[in-house]
């Protein structure tokens, strides 16, 4: 059995999801997971599929075929899903730089960003832009949670930082 990792990025059409599992399925593939979104009127998503080594060829052949989509196909392991993921939510004033600093940070503390959803949105009032940003996180056994902790406070006083109620030791 093979897995793969396909990042796909093109126009987003009615139907490209449908394209795309139609082929995976036609070539004896099995979509194991996803990231699919539509950003700025394109499409990207990565997949992780499986495939016997028999039709393996043929299914990376007929993915590179799609039309309009810029593919990357990686050799990757399966993994099995690491039960200490938490969640850490952000919220506050959009600004340059503010996944920059937390990803610094967390990597900082050997803590690893196992998906990340953010976006800006119009402040009601103020008409200015609120960032916000939903972290899963793997974090080892060996982390200092309360440093961590007071690390990501101390970032900004216009940041409101909130972590699952999991995210303590």
């Amino acid at each position: 059995m093979k897995h793969f990792v396909v990042t796909l990025m093109g126009p987003d059409r009615a139907g490209l999801v449908d394209q795309i599992s139609q082929t995976i399925f036609t070539y004896h593939g099995s979509w194991q997971a996803s990231r699919l979104s539509q950003l700025a009127g394109q499409f990207a998503g990565i997949i992780h599929l499986s495939v016997s080594d028999t039709h393996a060829d043929a299914l990376v052949h007929a993915l590179r075929e799609l039309d309009g989509l810029q593919l990357l196909i990686t050799d990757a392991k399966p993994v099995t899903p690491n039960p200490t993921t938490h969640t850490l939510s952000v919220t506050g004033n959009d600004r340059r730089g503010i996944v920059q600093t937390l990803s610094q940070l967390l990597a900082a503390h050997g803590i690893t960003i196992n998906k990340l959803n953010a976006q800006t949105q119009s402040a009601a009032n103020t008409g200015g832009q609120i960032f916000t940003a939903d972290f899963y996180l793997d974090i080892p056994p060996d982390a200092d949670i309360s440093m961590l902790h007071e690390a990501l406070e101390a970032l900004s006083d216009d940041l409101i930082v909130e972590f699952d109620s999991n995210f303590t030791q």
